[in-house]
């Protein structure tokens, strides 16, 4: 039986000590995407985070055709992402992958359909 709550005691002490990931900062990488109007593509892509409290983040990114801000969320297992843009059509899920590493993938659906995954590095600063 004690052994029992022990575990227990360890199991919630675990569950509530787990620091939600930190993603403030400049990623960068190379974004390999497919859409129907471009077909396959590779272009760096940049972002920007510059908020986070716990686990909601806004930011930006940079592309060919300017510039767009974002909202996101870590889920509660505090490795995967998702970003919306208020101006954009599709989403984007993501993977923490270590302190200095993400993944990134685009999905848009529609006449616009549209694809596209990148790894992205945390720039040093």
């Amino acid at each position: 039986m004690a052994i029992l709550f022990f575990t227990f005691f360890l199991l919630i002490k675990d569950s509530k000590a787990q620091k939600i990931f930190n993603l403030i900062g400049e990623w960068e990488g190379i974004n390999i995407s497919y859409s129907i109007e471009k077909e396959y593509r590779a272009w760096e892509k940049k972002i920007t985070i510059f908020e986070q409290k716990e686990r909601i983040f806004k930011g930006n990114f940079k592309y060919s055709g300017g510039e767009r801000n974002f909202l996101g969320v870590i889920r509660s297992n505090n490795k995967d992402f998702y970003w919306v843009s208020p101006k954009g059509k599709g989403y984007i899920h993501g993977e923490i992958i270590n302190k200095n590493t993400i993944e990134a993938c685009y999905i848009e659906a529609h006449e616009g359909a549209a694809v596209g995954c990148s790894i992205l590095k945390r720039r040093k600063q």
